[in-house]
């Protein structure tokens, strides 16, 4: 069992569960309003006060389950994702190296314009398979560079609340390997949108394997006529971005999570112009839940896409 952890910008998602090649299991989940002072757009802006956050959640937790035995949200694997607008991607073709190589590749590739030995200091990287064979014979990778202060404030305040910090990651890459275990979208060219109550995700994948990302703010009142406008224009944005950067891509679908059915209604009605599908993201295909998520604590695993993604082995 692992316990994976995202902040979005108002709450905390904790979702508890496994996962096969083929589907997720989810045992437990909660989303918690985050405190006050503790983060801003992604990045913990006050370690203690997420500390004893967390270490607050753990208490009442345990309580909740009858206090005996250990505690399973300190005692099993935690995985933590951030998203965050200082996470910067790349998708590189790299020689077929050990893993040491391919990291000095991805270093190189990001200060070749910059000073090296203060990013050194002060970035990390790391990367996620896409294709094993790319278009030149290399393998394809997207490589990822992140603030090392931001991540070491994530993992200190998991520490010093004694979670049990198993690996840190960004939420392209969940999306990336939660998307994986749809077979219906191998090969398939789509966007996938998660919507939040203030921002939204868009990711692009071209014949089967990714290729863009990005984030934007939401600014009107969740689930407003304004709030559905700045969905539909963000995603104008996006297309418009991806056919100037790679032409006439022939883009089948659009799927959305975190938006409700009469809200995909009112995006197909406004933005019919766009000339795309707009539908559901369906994960009724591959995710389950255990006994203990009874109908009325309404969980939607599209509001959860990163932590679901993060349960998935990393290829």
């Amino acid at each position: 069992m692992l316990n994976t952890f995202y902040c979005s910008p108002d709450k905390l998602n904790l979702v508890m569960g496994s996962a096969t090649a083929t589907g997720i299991l989810v045992d437990d989940f909660r989303q918690i309003p985050l405190p006050d002072g503790a983060m801003i757009n992604g990045i913990i802006t006050n370690v203690d006060v997420m500390c004893d956050f967390l270490d607050t959640i753990a208490k009442e937790y345990h309580l909740q389950g009858g206090a005996t035995g250990s505690n399973q949200l300190l005692s099993s694997p935690s995985r933590i994702i951030i998203q965050a607008a200082n996470i910067v991607t790349k998708i590189l073709e790299v020689p077929p190296v050990d893993d040491a190589q391919i990291r000095e590749i991805i270093r190189r590739e990001f200060t070749q314009y910059e000073d090296v030995s203060e990013l050194e200091s002060t970035t990390l990287y790391d990367y996620t398979v896409l294709n094993q064979r790319g278009p030149n014979g290399g393998v394809e990778i997207m490589a990822a560079s992140a603030s090392r202060e931001m991540i070491e404030d994530y993992r200190r305040a998991f520490v010093q609340a004694t979670y049990n910090v198993e690996q840190i990651g960004v939420g392209v890459e969940a999306l990336i390997k939660l998307v994986s275990l749809l077979p219906q979208l191998t090969g398939q060219t789509y966007m996938l949108a998660q919507v939040e109550a203030a921002r939204m995700t868009v990711a692009m994948f071209v014949d089967g394997t990714f290729r863009l990302f990005n984030g934007y703010r939401l600014t009107s009142e969740l689930g407003s006529e304004a709030w559905i406008g700045e969905i539909g224009q963000n995603l104008a944005s996006m297309l418009q971005f991806s056919r100037a950067q790679r032409g006439q891509t022939e883009l089948g679908q659009v799927f959305f999570a975190g938006v409700t059915p009469q809200g995909i209604d009112r995006l197909k009605a406004d933005f019919e112009y766009l000339n795309v599908a707009l539908q559901h993201f369906d994960l009724s295909g591959v995710v389950s839940v255990s006994d203990k998520i009874t109908a009325d604590r309404q969980f939607d695993p599209g509001m959860l896409l990163f932590n679901l993604g993060a349960l998935v082995k990393r290829a």
